[in-house]
């Protein structure tokens, strides 16, 4: 009989998780361990990235959540169910899409999601605050309840069937602290991520900033504090890391929130950031093949684009070649073809290195074999009266780069005048009534011999 209960609760509770959307482990499904990642902070982390919806946002099967306000395990959502009401895509989201494609089929992830807008390190009664202890009751102590989800959140999915990994810590967070000195800033973070990895049990558990944003930093005073302990907890605190944020990537009208774009950046920033402060030396820089962007021709120049290296910030450094030759002192992400590379084909070598990991290099594809560059020019003018036996003189303009050997010709109604080559020229009888003009013609090694034809001078007038 006992045997026949125990059947029935385990019964009625896989039938409840199912009705909740979460098919449990055993029931066969794909998904077999759970990932953990806590996402704490304000607004940003919340969830402000717009637009949201439609098929990019379709519930990942391999994506779940243990909701601040419905304590339920089940699959997560666009927004995702914050302690406040989220109302865009948080970079929880975007940075567990981008985890699951480094993970085997088998692996998903939990987000236990905590952030509160506006709320930041305060000792101010009454108000919802990430200060250690500072909070006089329970429902204002963010630490405390962010602890406090993330267990029941591990003890649900365990619940369900899952093995359970507690991973790391996703924190955005830092505007509602612009009064804040760096010092002072950095003690209460400090503070923090001590209390989450002791109340977490877990000592080394990595721990995540994401960078605010830039434009808010550059125009709210105060903001640069915060980012500067932002910028120094890598060094400063053990396993931790700090995901960059790009500028551009906020709401129209807004400085400080981010849009989808900047928060799908983020996803890729905070990824990178994770395996830094993890320490995941086994994981091998990621390492793309570069390109070449420009023409390949004398005097223009040329920029190699690297590709986005990882994780975490890479030291790049470049060298390029001629023919597969190294080219001395060709060491910058630009080089403009000279001479020498006519009719050569051009490669840069970009290597990565970052501190306890084998550097990597990788080279880009060939030119296509430089050709002669362009001079650039001007129009010439005449200076000087147009009347026979009066001289006058070609002014040959701006051409280059560099020494450009120039040669004229003079012209009589169209019809070149023998012999009349020099910067000078002097009309004479035959020249009476007609229209002289002059054509400039420029050459250098290494580029295309260039002309250019001035206006005509008015009719040449009879000697005074």
């Amino acid at each position: 009989m006992a045997k026949c209960y125990r059947g029935l609760v385990i019964g009625l509770a896989v039938v409840g998780l199912m009705l909740a959307g979460v098919v449990p482990a055993q029931a066969g499904t794909t998904v077999k361990v759970l990932h953990v990642f806590l996402a704490a902070g304000q607004s940003n982390m919340s969830g402000r990235g717009l637009p949201i919806g439609g098929a990019d946002d379709a519930q990942d099967p391999r994506i779940f959540q243990y909701g601040a306000k419905v304590r339920t395990f089940r699959p997560a959502t666009v927004p995702l169910d914050m302690h406040d009401t989220a109302t865009g895509i948080s970079p929880a989201t975007t940075m567990a899409r981008e985890y699951l494609k480094t993970q085997p089929d088998n692996v998903g992830v939990l987000i236990i999601p905590a952030a509160h807008g506006r709320t930041g390190f305060t000792n101010a009664p009454g108000l919802l605050t990430w200060s250690v202890g500072a909070a006089i009751l329970p429902a204002s102590d963010l630490p405390g309840l962010a602890v406090a989800q993330a267990l029941e959140g591990i003890a649900a999915a365990k619940a369900a069937g899952y093995v359970v990994e507690l991973k790391g810590i996703l924190w955005h967070q830092g505007e509602n602290n612009s009064s804040t000195s760096t010092a002072g800033y950095s003690a209460k973070l400090d503070q923090l991520i001590a209390f989450f990895r002791t109340k977490l049990a877990a000592p080394n558990l990595p721990f995540v900033l994401g960078r605010m944003a830039p434009e808010g930093i550059a125009g709210i005073p105060g903001r640069i504090n915060v980012d500067k302990s932002q910028q120094d907890t890598p060094a400063r605190v053990p396993y931790s890391g700090l995901a960059a944020s790009m500028a551009g990537g906020v709401n129209v009208g807004d400085i400080t929130h981010f849009s989808r774009t900047g928060i799908q950046y983020l996803g890729h920033t905070y990824l990178s950031a994770y395996w830094q402060a993890s320490r995941v030396a086994s994981i091998p820089l990621s390492a793309p093949v570069p390109t070449i962007l420009g023409t390949a021709k004398v005097g223009a120049a040329l920029r190699a684009v690297p590709g986005l290296w990882g994780p975490g910030q890479v030291t790049l450094s470049f060298q390029w070649y001629r023919s597969h030759v190294a080219i001395s002192g060709a060491t910058r992400n630009t080089y403009t073809p000279g001479t020498a590379d006519l009719g050569r084909t051009l490669t840069v070598k970009v290597t990565g290195s970052k501190a306890g990991r084998a550097s990597v290099s990788r080279i880009s594809a060939g030119t296509a074999k430089v050709a002669r560059g362009t001079l650039s020019s001007s129009v010439p003018s005449i200076r000087g009266t147009a009347k026979v036996g009066s001289t006058l003189t070609a002014a040959p303009g701006t051409w280059g780069p560099g020494q450009v050997k120039l040669s004229y010709q003079w012209y009589r109604s169209h019809v070149a005048i023998s012999g009349a080559t020099r910067t000078t020229y002097r009309p004479g009888s035959a020249d009476r009534g007609r229209t002289l003009t002059v054509k400039v013609t420029a050459s250098q090694t290494g580029y295309t011999s260039a002309s250019r034809m001035s206006a005509g001078a008015a009719k040449v007038a009879g000697a005074a």
